[in-house]
């Protein structure tokens, strides 16, 4: 295949090919990949761009110029992190061409998830896309591969049972603590976080019984307004270390730098408890609690890896589900990337 039918790509650093600890070193906040993207758009081999960044993922699609090679995608993005390039290299994974199409049909449709067949990544593909387009990093491949895309995982969503039921991290980690402690009105929960994840667990303890949870935000408006939704009791995040100790479980999806819960806290809070396990469920990246929390007798703490393997185990039923979906993207993405060869073939004419 020639070098212009390679000029898309994607660079991807997710849970497939990178450990926790090395995707909380890679993750990025929206001033980074607002930098980011001015310094692909001051690039002149690098005409297109979209960056996708998750909880759990980052990616990085471009559409570079006819001699270009993806070294100059590899050296804008090492140059953002401030690291090594051949350290970078050691941590990803780069597709082109239609490889890379049926990469984003996979994603879209939930496919590459940790927790297969989420619906949350479509929204955030989605939202990704907009951001693109509207401040113009987008051009005609993006543009095509990208609604092309979400056709096609739409397809697999919607004739394959893939993404059967509320499938998202939230649910499972409220299912983990329903495990744990059987009726989770016998516990008192806490969730740490308002965002998209944070509501959802919140959702979740509602659903499954639960009546004793608070529910904490940087925002006192925000931790009523979430609260008066689906219950609890608001909190403020900043005092934390007071009202910590009266809860049993803590599911913790806060956007923040650095841990909200180190050993210090909960050093200073098991006292206070009398001996009463603690459970921690970390939803954060980079991670909310730190992971010498662990070392406590009678605390225990689980983190988006941990939750993946468990959610794993019942992927069993749906397993046929899923190598039908990857039938229906790879097929999806020969004829999207076919199109875009032949569009290309008669611009140069």
């Amino acid at each position: 295949m020639s070098r212009e039918h390679d000029s898309f790509s994607v660079i991807s650093i997710n849970h497939e090919v990178a450990p926790l600890e090395v995707r909380e070193r890679y993750s990025m906040d929206d001033t980074k990949v607002g930098a980011l993207y001015a310094n692909l758009r001051a690039n002149s081999q690098i005409s297109e761009s979209l960056v996708l960044n998750t909880c759990n993922r980052f990616e990085l699609y471009t559409e570079t110029g006819e001699h270009a090679s993806e070294q100059c995608v590899l050296e804008t993005l090492a140059k953002a992190y401030q690291v090594d390039i051949e350290d970078l290299k050691a941590h990803l994974h780069l597709r082109s061409g239609r490889d890379a199409v049926q990469h984003l049909i996979e994603v879209a449709a939930g496919l590459r998830s940790q927790i297969t067949g989420e619906a949350e990544i479509f929204g955030q593909v989605k939202a990704a896309y907009a951001v693109s387009q509207d401040h113009g990093y987008a051009g005609k491949t993006i543009n095509r591969v990208f609604q092309k895309g979400f056709q096609a995982a739409k397809l697999i969503r919607n004739t394959t049972p893939v993404g059967q039921g509320q499938i998202n991290i939230a649910n499972v980690a409220v299912d983990l603590a329903g495990k744990i402690f059987g009726d989770l009105n016998a516990a008192a929960a806490l969730s740490l976080g308002t965002g998209e994840i944070g509501e959802k667990t919140v959702k979740a303890l509602r659903s499954r019984g639960a009546e004793t949870f608070g529910v904490a935000s940087r925002s006192q408006k925000r931790a009523e307004e979430v609260a008066r939704e689906w219950g609890g009791i608001p909190r403020l995040l900043q005092d934390l270390e007071m009202y910590l100790p009266e809860y049993d479980i803590v599911i913790a999806s806060v956007g923040a730098d650095e841990a909200v819960i180190t050993r210090q806290i909960i050093k200073r809070c098991f006292a206070r408890r009398k001996g009463r396990p603690l459970f921690l469920i970390d939803l954060g990246l980079p991670r909310n609690i730190e992971k010498g929390c662990e070392d406590f007798d009678n605390v225990f703490l689980y983190n988006l890896d941990d939750l993946a393997t468990i959610a794993d185990e019942n992927l069993a039923q749906r397993k046929q589900a899923v190598v039908d979906a990857r039938t229906i993207a790879e097929q999806k993405s020969e004829f999207i990337w076919n199109a875009i060869v032949k569009r290309r073939e008669h611009e140069k004419g």
